[in-house]
């Protein structure tokens, strides 16, 4: 049965999610759970600068005596550049590391290393061997899954804590922040710890003799030896003290020379190519949805504002049809097998061999748990109820 099209009345979300839910005035579930999460998490304000400068106290602290204090994340996108300039604001020493996968572009290398030099910030790259990394993103295109992004996403978490555990820190700080990222709908990706998932998708339709010697991975009993024995931690510094991205891009434009992108995510050309052509046109997944959604939720974006911009067309059409063609023949796919790939049916990561059941936090108590303390959200005490 097919199920009526209706929008949330507060945000822009609709039933491309087949799982959102909408209460008596059509106001959806992602708005109430994007609000809850802005009242337990984000806090704006001097009240978060005091408790952000509380952190940082306590990281120092642990850090004395160390190289570094903490590690970082650096894509030369504008969350996790700001993040560094906060960093040194508050006197941290952070290893900033960086993945290569191979998709790059020349834009994002030249910002992270003029911000890591004009900041002194040491730079761990680790490159990953393009043929490793590729048969790992044809797997997953080939399985007709969602997310493909869970292969970049895995590999980086798995190196920040790989890091964090070899230089014995515990903080790992993120660019991620409740402000503009409250909402994404489980339906349209998965979770990208889930390891066995990655492995049983690259068994089932990658190259039997191409490894994954240089992607960095983590187990279930290694990730929870990490947060439970060894206590690693994000810290989510956005949350704290208010982000303005537009204000804080110009800052670095201003101080650094900074090289923003037209748009979210322009870090990266795969990027670029997955969220606003695979997933729109395969799925009917188009992520602006969400990330509109998060800025509503947040008062930092009106509702008409996100309408008007759901109009306009994600890609230029030149644009678009050389992103296509690049982005599929540097997979190794000919003509016919990626018209192959964009017609057969959508699949999901839980119709192959997962672990999705161990990072479901909204039905597995002991799951939400961990979640809250792996991003940071134990460091964050419920703000009082005015």
């Amino acid at each position: 049965m097919t199920r009526d099209y209706q929008m949330c009345t507060r945000t822009v979300m609709d039933t491309s999610d087949p799982t959102i839910t909408f209460d008596e005035d059509g106001v959806s579930s992602h708005f109430h759970h994007a609000r809850a999460r802005l009242a337990n998490e984000y806090f704006p304000g001097p009240d978060g600068e005091r408790r952000i400068e509380e952190l940082a106290a306590r990281i120092r602290s642990e850090g004395e005596g160390k190289p570094y204090d903490c590690i970082m994340g650096v894509s030369g996108g504008a969350d996790s550049s700001y993040v560094a300039i906060r960093a040194k604001e508050l006197g941290l020493r952070p290893l900033a590391v960086h993945l290569d996968n191979g998709w790059n572009t020349d834009t994002a290398v030249s910002n992270i290393e003029l911000l890591l030099r004009e900041l002194d910030i040491d730079l761990f790259t680790h490159v990953m061997d393009w043929e490793e990394f590729k048969d790992i993103q044809r797997s997953l295109f080939l399985a007709s899954v969602p997310n493909i992004e869970v292969a970049t996403d895995h590999a980086i978490t798995a190196l920040l804590f790989h890091k964090a555990a070899e230089h014995n820190v515990r903080y790992l700080l993120s660019g991620s922040n409740v402000e503009t990222e409250s909402i994404l709908p489980r339906a349209w990706g998965h979770d990208n710890r889930d390891w066995r998932s990655i492995k049983a998708i690259k068994r089932r339709f990658g190259n039997p003799r191409i490894g994954m010697e240089s992607y960095p991975h983590l187990t279930p009993i290694r990730f929870l030896d990490y947060l439970l024995r060894r206590k690693i931690r994000f810290v989510p510094v956005l949350n704290y003290g208010g982000y303005n991205k537009a204000k804080a891009v110009k800052v670095m434009q201003q101080r650094f020379g900074y090289n923003a992108y037209a748009r979210k995510h322009g870090e990266s050309r795969f990027t670029r190519f997955f969220q606003e052509y695979y997933l729109p046109e395969k799925f009917g997944f188009d992520k602006r949805r969400a990330h509109f959604s998060s800025m509503i939720a947040s008062d930092t974006m009106t509702r008409e504002e996100a309408l008007v911009e759901l109009e306009r067309d994600m890609y230029d059409p030149v644009e678009k049809m050389i992103d296509i063609e690049y982005c599929s023949r540097k997979l190794g796919f000919s003509a016919e097998e990626w018209a192959e790939v964009m017609a057969t049916p959508p699949a999901h990561a839980t119709d192959y061999p997962n672990n999705g059941w161990l990072f479901d936090h909204t039905t597995n108590r002991a799951t939400a748990l961990v979640r809250k303390i792996a991003k940071g959200e134990m460091f964050a005490r419920k703000r009082s109820q005015s």
